[in-house]
């Protein structure tokens, strides 16, 4: 017995909202795939180590290709890349031209040399670039020595105020709570940026010449660097709000601004 689902609608490309072109592209790859599974009978599964988690190894064999879709569809819309974290990510990077999503901090570089391009790429895919822009995106003019790198979620390029804004979103409901919000400034995100700026280790390297953090920002005219920490949803399910979390002892916002 065949039974048909429609799992979504498809339009043209061009008759596309703003709010849909952005998603356009995170989406377009899963439905490539769930329509490969769907025709090609050769194809192979997308994680066969969750699907051996999942139990579905022991399911009946008439029930498990059924569950095995609805599992699939269900844990990509449920993770953050299903969208809802980086569209809310997006549209808060498109307020302004300065701002862009995924900063690497070995990629710093890149990005104060050409922001524009590295906007539109973490905005809108590598896709949308032409083949002489990737190519600038992949200079190798300044080398990474770091030890450690991090991707912070959205990032500001203020010129001519010589402001490098760095932020980090929580976006998920599940990641609304304390342990989720200390994470950000442990080792693994804001603390690792700390860390090299309390310690001048060389983590750049440009024409034989090495440069600190402290000193890569110095080139680049950049006299202050802000870290913000930013939480849009409590661990109720709700919008987080300064007067929820007091009464919660969480943390709203922690920003703090190191001069150069």
């Amino acid at each position: 017995m065949v039974i048909k689902r429609n799992l979504l609608c498809a339009k043209p490309k061009e008759h596309l909202t703003q709010d849909e072109l952005l998603l356009y592209e995170p989406y377009k790859n899963i439905v490539q795939n769930f329509m490969e599974l769907a025709i090609n009978p050769k194809a192979i599964e997308f994680d066969p180590v969750a699907k051996a988690f999942d139990g579905l190894l022991s399911t009946p064999n008439e029930l498990r290709e059924y569950y095995e879709a609805l599992l699939s569809v269900t844990s990509y819309y449920q993770h953050s890349k299903g969208g809802k974290g980086k569209f809310i990510e997006k549209k808060i990077a498109m307020l302004f031209e300065g701002c862009s999503l995924d900063i690497k901090l070995s990629e710093l570089p890149i990005w104060l040399q050409y922001p524009d391009l590295y906007r539109k790429r973490s905005i809108y895919t590598i896709n949308s670039l032409k083949p002489e822009e990737k190519q600038k995106l992949m200079s190798k003019d300044w080398v990474w020595k770091g030890n450690k790198d991090v991707t912070v979620d959205i990032g500001a390029f203020l010129q001519d105020e010589g402001v490098l804004v760095l932020a980090e979103l929580k976006n998920r409901i599940d990641s609304g709570g304390s342990a989720a919000r200390r994470e950000v400034l442990t080792s693994l995100k804001f603390g690792a940026i700390i860390d090299y700026l309390l310690s001048e280790q060389k983590i750049f390297e440009r024409k034989q010449s090495a440069y600190s953090l402290s000193q890569f920002l110095e080139h680049f005219n950049i006299k202050m660097l802000e870290l913000y920490l930013g939480i849009l949803f409590d661990k109720s399910d709700n919008p987080a709000t300064i007067e929820a979390d007091k009464k919660r002892v969480f943390m709203t916002q922690v920003g703090k601004a190191l001069n150069i």
